[in-house]
């Protein structure tokens, strides 16, 4: 069984790129890649919450990947962190759900944006209490018009700590944001130059 053909791109803009993502670019601060920048840790995405509070979203493509996060030597507890999510495809979802948690497992393929699973607990590896963020291509949840796909929140999760960023670390978590975008930029600009240009 695939596990999911989407880019991390890809899935970066369904969780953070339509009005309906659970942290949507033009509502929140969204910083793609936060390397050991801000916190104690790597985060494949950091949102600083119009409240002020920061969510980490760490996407998972697959289960050996999903994995491999328990084998690191951080849980990602950063104390500036309120709230972390795993992102994982549907495709492993309901394996995920049951590693992380007690309860009923629902969602289904085509109906995405209506399943809430229910929660009875915690298992031993969820010790922040963390939420788990479902995602899926657009054939996987019945995507219409020039989406990607979509996702859902599956499971909300606990606060963890109640860190307020101030406005001086919004500063420097805007200027992350603005390096990101730059090395992007330059990225696509080197991609977009014509080979011959280098043979000179």
């Amino acid at each position: 069984m695939r596990e999911t053909t989407l880019t991390l791109e890809q899935i970066e803009v369904i969780l953070t790129g339509y009005p309906d993502s659970p942290y949507y670019v033009r509502q929140d601060i969204v910083i793609p890649n936060c390397s050991w920048g801000y916190l104690n840790h790597e985060a494949d995405i950091l949102v600083l919450t119009k409240a002020k509070y920061l969510v980490e979203i760490e996407i998972k493509r697959t289960w050996s990947d999903f994995m491999a996060d328990f084998k690191k030597n951080h849980v990602h507890d950063d104390p500036k962190l309120s709230y972390f999510y795993y992102a994982v495809p549907i495709s492993i979802g309901e394996r995920v759900f049951h590693w992380l948690y007690k309860g009923e497992y629902k969602c289904r393929p085509g109906f995405i944006y209506y399943n809430r699973s229910d929660v009875t607990g915690f298992t031993e590896h969820n010790p922040n209490r963390c939420g788990l963020i479902i995602y899926a291509d657009a054939e996987e949840s019945s995507c219409r018009g020039n989406r990607i796909g979509s996702c859902c929140i599956n499971v909300s999760p606990e606060r963890m700590n109640k860190y307020k960023v101030p406005v001086e670390e919004e500063l420097k978590l805007l200027r992350l944001l603005g390096l990101r975008i730059w090395n992007m930029k330059k990225k696509l600009a080197e991609h977009q130059i014509e080979p011959s240009l280098f043979n000179k």
